[in-house]
């Protein structure tokens, strides 16, 4: 996989078939296949949850497949089996990471635990889940008024 996306144009339709092959690519990039495929049958779905690329409405009649390519891609990214540990943040700065590109950092997995900014450093620290909570709880008690969130 190339550390760039490639961008050509493209003449067919956003739909079909090339749409369904780029998904099923996308899950399977991320190690997602099983897992990923199983939350698009809940994405967009009254018991579901909201495309997280876009946040389609519920529409009112659903079908089983309500969402779209960016939607699918979206969905792969989130369930993917890829990780970013504590040894990750410890080696590199928040500045180094600044420089990197947006694809270059979806593309290093998810977060296994809270982590919280150290100036000092310039690197993310974990934190334990208590804290991360109090944390949070402190900062939205504080604000003046709820919309402020």
């Amino acid at each position: 996989m190339s550390d760039k996306p490639i961008f050509q144009p493209n003449d067919a339709p956003a739909g079909g078939w090339g749409a369904l092959h780029a998904t099923v690519k996308a899950l399977r990039e991320e190690s997602a296949l099983f897992k990923g495929g199983k939350a698009l049958l809940f994405m967009n779905q009254p018991a579901g949850f909201d495309c997280p690329g876009c946040a389609w409405p519920d529409p009112k009649h659903t079908s089983s497949f309500e969402f779209c390519e960016n939607g699918a891609k979206a969905v792969a990214w989130e369930t993917t089996k890829k990780r970013v540990t504590r040894d990750f943040f410890a080696t590199w700065t928040v500045g180094e990471l600044e420089r990197q590109s947006d694809y270059w950092l979806e593309d290093q997995g998810r977060l296994t635990e809270p982590m919280r900014y150290d100036p000092a450093t310039d690197t993310y620290a974990p934190v334990s889940w208590d804290e991360a909570f109090a944390l949070i709880g402190r900062e939205l008690r504080a604000l003046a008024d709820p919309n402020e969130a």
